[in-house]
């Protein structure tokens, strides 16, 4: 009966979280693009942006650069290349690392206190606190390299329609970065924010060529790689860009083609874990349970 209730708190309090969500995500996108440049690094936060950061984030900033002092400067690098590939511009390595001990310990208390409430061995509860401390630990950094993983995926998916943008653009007789800022105009996704991102680096004092390296720093992807690649070298060497662009989008394409049908590939691969697990068994339950069930009865008359 208690486990039920706490079923119910906790899906109650998800709905009204998404509810929430939903209600306020407009805002939230848009308060995002205009604090991406901030974030990256452009202004330093003042005091009266710190006396509004909300209680969790500023608990996880602390607890992040108390453990993460002591960190490697390499791994700090890492971690924070990991953040911008996934599109968490708002987080430091610091407070991804206090997140992390948040998660940790939450969940190490929630799974003993479950316990506890079932009154269970002293053995078990060690074991389901140990259990949730290490997955509240691990689970943020498998969560954040998965996120990274697929925005890098959508951006080399959504590339090569940025250079048939180009191309046109380029043609109708513009330069390359009035070409760039009025195809980007109509993208919306992860690399429309990476490209207005390269932009405004760039309006604010930057090469192309040193905007388009970060840019390649933050997603670092074969794709990416080809086009950063194929605009230095056009730029240095005096070649048509627009021809550049034209053959770097049929590559892109191919490139395009084969990532689609590797994820095609890997899908039944996927469906064996809910097929074996979930379907099947659900499906021998409602199939032979009838019959065993009578053969049961029978036996026991």
């Amino acid at each position: 009966m208690a486990l039920a209730l706490i079923i119910a708190i906790v899906s109650v309090g998800l709905a009204l979280a998404l509810a929430a969500r939903a209600a306020a995500l407009p805002r939230m996108r848009a308060e995002e693009s205009l604090g991406q440049i901030e974030a990256y690094g452009y202004r330093q936060p003042s005091a009266a942006d710190a006396e509004r950061t909300a209680v969790l984030p500023k608990l996880a900033t602390r607890l992040g650069a108390l453990l993460h002092g002591s960190a490697a400067e390499k791994r700090e690098a890492d971690a924070k290349k990991l953040l911008l590939s996934a599109g968490l511009w708002n987080i430091t390595p610091a407070s991804f690392v206090g997140y992390r001990v948040l998660a940790s310990f939450g969940l190490a208390v929630f799974l003993a206190w479950l316990v506890a409430n079932a009154g269970s061995s002293a053995g078990l509860l060690l074991f389901m606190a140990v259990y949730g401390g290490l997955t509240g630990w691990f689970a943020p950094i498998f969560i954040l390299k998965s996120r990274a993983r697929r925005r890098i995926e959508r951006i080399e998916i959504e590339l090569p329609e940025l250079i048939d943008l180009l191309v046109v653009t380029l043609e109708a007789g513009l330069s390359f970065n009035q070409a760039l800022m009025r195809s980007v105009e109509r993208m919306r996704g992860p690399l429309g924010n990476e490209i207005r991102l390269a932009l405004r680096e760039h309006n604010l004092g930057l090469t192309m060529e040193q905007a388009l390296k970060n840019m390649l720093e933050r997603c670092d992807a074969p794709a990416v790689r080809a086009f950063v690649r194929a605009v230095n070298q056009s730029e240095s060497l005096g070649v048509s860009i627009a021809q550049v662009m034209r053959d770097l989008a049929g590559d892109l394409r191919k490139r395009r083609r084969q990532i689609i049908e590797e994820k095609a590939q890997k899908a039944p691969l996927k469906m064996l874990f809910p097929l074996c697990f979930l379907i099947l068994p659900t499906i021998f339950i409602v199939v032979l349970f009838p019959g065993l069930y009578s053969m049961f009865q029978t036996l026991n008359a």
